[in-house]
């Protein structure tokens, strides 16, 4: 069977060809409900918030991030890492560095739909959303994000 691009592109990731006899022995640990909220510890202390600012172009992104006062090392929360995130996709749209998938469109009568391969939908439900952002007024550029439904 034939390798999609996006196979391709997926294992070259240094995580992707990880074996089990990698890991050595089993690890069993607990992350608490707010691992990831600031503010954290380091050098036996509470991390400051602290505002930072990067742009690209004439894009710029003001966000938070947890300092040390000793070691100035620089933790994102959950929060902050997902504003973080979108910024680096924007820049990767601005760039256009994304991986892409070509697919044709169907149309059952009613509206226009298409299928997304198989090897991006592994961990997808039927009960999961489709959110749909709208890029441009025509229509015809739009990002879209599935969401699990708790």
């Amino acid at each position: 069977m034939k390798k999609t691009k996006y196979q391709q592109e997926l294992e070259k990731e240094p995580f992707y060809n990880i074996k089990d006899e990698e890991f050595g022995e089993e690890v069993k640990f607990e992350i608490g409900k707010d691992a990831f909220k600031g503010p954290f510890t380091c050098h036996e202390a509470k991390t400051i918030l602290i505002e930072k600012k990067t742009s690209y172009g004439d894009l710029n992104f003001t966000y938070n991030v947890w300092q040390c006062r000793k070691c100035k090392k620089e933790y994102l929360d959950f929060k902050q890492a997902n504003r973080y995130e979108k910024f680096l996709i924007i820049n990767k749209l601005l760039e256009d560095e994304l991986i892409t998938i070509e697919r044709n469109m169907n149309y059952n009568g009613k509206t226009f739909f298409f299928r997304f391969p198989k090897e991006l939908t592994n961990n997808l439900r039927k009960e999961d959303l489709a959110e749909i952002k709208l890029l441009t007024p025509d229509g015809k550029m739009f990002l879209v994000e599935i969401k699990h439904r708790d």
